[in-house]
């Protein structure tokens, strides 16, 4: 089949396109030159842009701006220095209005074409948007690089920034979306590396001891966490470090260092050293006192967060329950929120520094009907023969339930399931699956926890039907 706009792309000169969608849950613009689709970083909709093609497959290209001809009425000024550049906020040069737009849109769609699920009337929520658009992460990971013979930690480079094939990192002491504190930190822990004679860890060469700097905020009391990655496992005075960073920013209250030699670019935690300070910061949201540590998994959107877990009471609330059990619960904020209106709660996940995590919070909030459990979900749940619960409330990561969790669901069949997910994709397919096996769609409520990002979090809410 021949398209019409294939003779403009052959060097005559830029094709003019106005794009019309973004390409979720990427970031590229969407724009057509007759029947052919072009993807177009960059750009937002609205956008009438001169491009040149510079990738093209059958029935799709990629697209290089060469001149904006007109912006979008939804284009803004991106408050960060380093937007474009930065892997990060990809969206942030867009309305935030706009943004909730195309997310609830992006959703919609999912749901229809990968689902076959048409969500009608109110069982569709308004999305709900973020407390807070900006400073609103209480987690930052960022990598080890250097500029000549100075040592810099900040963000891999943006793929589309320069077309580079290995993407450098891009100093950000400024960052939008996390805290205003980061700038004073990163000059202190590059100071001292650089002093220390330290260099950053090259995955070619194999040598080299930085590898990822992290760092937890609680927004609730505004105390900092720094965790340092390194290769091997000597000292580099780190209680110098601590000291220097104590006095530099008093908000800096722990530091920790994760040693790992694996492979790759993954941040391991599976070797930590304590280096000073407390042990773990305290995160306050939706009535509960949470101890976060390096490794515990909180949505790090706090303030938004706490939202999502409120409505999950509100829906709760309804009725007492006498047995509820939670999936891949994490550190368990959802399934201590639920101890309200329960007789009992399980929570389920494999890792055992998340049960540890949760049975602490579980103490520290007086929480004593709830129990949890390391292992395998699905092996869990059949070897030990649970009663089939009132309630499942599953959480899982972004591959989502996959097939033994599906068949765990429908043999378990609660009343009542609810399924927050981070990923339309595999949501829509799972809750095509759910429905098939004989539960009713009864409530979709997307909430955006990643303002200027492509990333929805979606609380679903399933009836089995006849109850």
């Amino acid at each position: 089949m021949k398209y019409k706009a294939r003779p403009s792309f052959g060097g005559t000169g830029p094709l003019v396109v106005t794009v019309t969608d973004i390409a979720m849950p990427g970031d590229e613009g969407v724009a057509k030159a007759d029947d052919f689709v072009v993807f177009v970083p960059g750009t937002i909709p609205g956008d009438r842009v001169a491009i040149r093609i510079v990738r093209r497959e059958k029935r799709y290209g990629y697209g290089e701006v060469v001149a904006l001809q007109e912006p979008s009425p939804y284009r803004i000024e991106a408050p960060c220095p380093h937007f474009g550049v930065c892997g990060g906020c990809t969206i942030q040069s867009m309305d935030y209005a706009k943004q909730l737009e195309i997310k609830g849109s992006h959703l919609r769609q999912s749901l229809k074409r990968i689902g076959g699920i048409d969500v009608a009337g109110g069982r569709f929520s308004e999305i709900t948007s973020s407390p807070l658009t900006y400073f609103y992460r209480s987690k930052i990971e960022l990598t080890f690089g250097s500029d000549g013979n100075r040592i810099i930690a900040g963000m891999r480079e943006s793929a589309s920034a320069g077309g580079r094939v290995r993407p450098g990192v891009v100093p950000v002491p400024d960052c939008m979306i996390f805290s205003p504190a980061l700038g004073e930190i990163l000059a202190v822990v590059e100071e001292h590396t650089h002093s220390e004679g330290l260099f950053p860890y090259d995955e070619r060469t194999k040598r080299g001891t930085l590898r990822h700097l992290i760092l937890r905020q609680s927004k609730s009391t505004g105390n900092i966490m720094v965790i340092i990655e390194t290769r091997g496992d000597e000292g580099h005075a780190m209680g110098e470090l601590y000291d220097r960073l104590k006095k530099a920013v008093p908000r800096v209250t722990s530091l920790w260092r994760a040693i790992s030699n694996r492979p790759g670019s993954y941040i391991d935690y599976s070797h930590l050293r304590h280096e000073g300070g407390e042990r773990f910061i305290q995160e306050t949201l939706a009535g509960l006192t949470l101890n976060v540590y390096p490794a515990s998994f909180l949505q790090p959107n706090p303030a938004g967060a706490a939202l999502l877990y409120e409505e999950i009471g509100r829906i709760a609330g309804s009725r007492q329950y006498g047995n509820v059990l939670g999936l891949y619960c994490g550190m368990a904020p959802i399934e201590l929120l639920l101890s309200r209106n329960a007789q009992k709660v399980t929570g389920i996940d494999s890792l055992k520094g998340n049960i540890e995590n949760a049975r602490e919070n579980a103490s520290i909030n007086s929480i004593t009907n709830c129990s949890f459990l390391t292992g395998k979900v699905e092996d869990i749940v059949m070897d030990r023969g649970f009663k089939k619960p009132d309630l499942i409330v599953i959480d899982p990561p972004r591959s989502g339930l996959g097939a033994r969790g599906m068949s765990l669901m429908t043999a378990l069949m609660p009343a009542t399931l609810i399924y927050v997910s981070c990923n339309p994709a595999t949501l829509a397919r799972d809750l095509g699956r759910l429905i098939a096996a004989g539960y009713s769609l009864e409530r979709v409520a997307p909430f955006d926890l990643f303002p200027h990002t492509s990333h929805l979090e979606t609380l679903t809410v399933l009836k089995r039907k006849g109850k």
